[in-house]
């Protein structure tokens, strides 16, 4: 079978089951890891997958895979993300593979990898794959633990939830299922669930909680129980989205803001954040003695920032928050649930008021063109090279250009066949022309594009 290139992306491994990622494909990607490990001194790995119908017979075949590479496996089941970083964090070599798909649709499948506490690349292991593995060793050792009360009594002792509070969770039919209702039952919250199954149908609406069609339900039931706030994660429980007590959408730069805030009262250091996010998170950042670190989106990014800067917190525009002040500095999407509740029982406010404090943002949430995943790239480039409005330019990942009045960000999805924009201005007036001039000039550029934001 041919390996499709494509799948092997900037930062993770992601494809459709079975045509591009299957079980003769993830023993290939085993000897690749398994040659990683063996140049990095790792003999033992974590395992893990989420609740997509694929994933069960993809970790069977990556376990044994492995296995009979000589690698060590610690297989901890259906999890989500972060569980899976948590078990490679407690683990003597910090290494671990998750099979996810992600907020992908349900047919996709991939692979998150982490070895050595270094996010690896799918570039890198596609390079790998057609490397010659000339020594062998007898099979290793496959032991199966579950990693979920040592998660939440270690969430327990980290966060300071002193009275009961009513939270709404969806976790959308995602692996989220499997951890995110014990949890906020321990720490004392009183939850209302919405479609904690785990389904990799997901028949009620898909997991993804960037996307505010998908949070009507949070709405309704946040609204209709009176709950303190309401909580969304995705496929694979790495991403939160937030819901105040009156029922509004709380995007994740501000998100960004409220966290930023609440640490650095306290601590002072670096906080990064994608091109995504809001100007004005850069200005509460340096408002509260923080130092901002701007950064292409993406965890595989984030995570080598992290390594880098060893900052306080990090965060993207599509809900991946990773703590690095008192957590492991992984994206942890139930965990930052925890840590909002935190923080509203310490400012003993509600969440609406607290997100009505912070600055009037004038912007679009992201918005997409559905193009190719051979196109985007080779578009974004085009695009970067004719374009001709005025504006400080910052092309760490496409292109986001500032305006005197705001800023507008074109780049290509790492993960699907997407153009991602994004748009901010001064006031909604601004707003406007800067959305209309940036497409206006994208339509010029790319004449052969159909402009169709979803």
């Amino acid at each position: 079978m041919e390996i499709a290139k494509s799948i092997f992306r900037e930062y993770d491994i992601r494809g459709i089951y079975p045509k591009e990622i299957n079980e003769n494909l993830m023993k290939q990607i085993s000897k690749a890891i398994s040659i990683k490990c063996i140049n990095e001194g790792v003999s033992e790995i974590c395992v893990g997958r989420d609740g997509r119908i694929s994933g069960e017979s993809l970790l069977n075949s990556l376990s044994s895979s492995l296995s009979e590479y000589g690698i060590k496996v610690l297989n901890i089941g259906l999890v989500t993300t972060p569980l899976l970083y948590f078990a490679a964090k407690k683990s003597n070599h910090k290494s671990g593979v998750m099979i996810t798909g992600s907020h992908n649709p349900k047919n996709y499948n991939g692979i998150k990898l982490v070895i050595n506490d270094s996010p690896v690349s799918g570039s890198e292991i596609y390079e790998l794959i057609n490397k010659d593995k000339s020594y062998t060793k007898e099979p290793a050792e496959i032991i199966y633990k579950d990693i979920k009360k040592e998660y939440i009594q270690e969430v327990k002792n980290n966060v300071n939830i002193n009275k009961s509070i009513k939270v709404v969770t969806d976790c959308g039919n995602g692996a989220a299922g499997c951890i995110v209702p014990e949890l906020f039952k321990s720490i004392g919250c009183e939850v209302i669930e919405l479609f904690s199954e785990v389904n990799g149908n997901f028949p009620n609406h898909h997991p993804d909680p960037s996307k505010i069609e998908n949070l009507s339900n949070l709405i309704a039931k946040v609204k209709e129980s009176g709950s303190d706030l309401g909580l969304a994660f995705d496929g694979d429980g790495d991403r939160v989205g937030l819901v105040t007590d009156k029922g509004e959408v709380v995007l994740p730069d501000k998100i960004m803001m409220i966290l930023s805030k609440d640490i650095l009262a306290t601590k002072k250091g670096k906080i990064i954040y994608d091109v995504k996010c809001s100007n004005a998170l850069e200005s509460i950042i340096l408002k509260n003695g923080g130092e901002p670190i701007i950064s292409p989106t993406g965890h595989f990014h984030i995570k080598n920032g992290i390594n880098k800067h060893n900052p306080l917190l990090a965060g993207e525009m599509s809900g991946h928050i990773f703590f690095n002040d008192k957590w492991y500095g992984f994206d942890d999407g139930h965990y930052s649930g925890a840590r909002i509740i935190e923080i509203i029982l310490k400012e003993n406010k509600k969440i609406s008021e607290i997100e009505s404090e912070l600055p009037m943002i004038y912007s679009t949430p992201e918005l997409n063109i559905n193009v190719t995943d051979e196109s985007k790239f080779k578009i974004v480039e085009n695009f970067i090279n004719e374009f001709s409005l005025e504006g400080e330019k910052i092309t760490i990942d496409g292109l986001r250009i500032n305006f005197e009045n705001g800023w507008a960000l074109l780049r290509a999805s790492n993960t699907t066949p997407k153009l991602v924009l994004r748009f901010e201005g001064d006031s909604a007036n601004d707003l406007e022309k800067i959305k209309h001039d940036f497409l206006n000039e994208l339509s010029r550029i790319c004449p052969d594009i159909d402009i169709n934001l979803v």
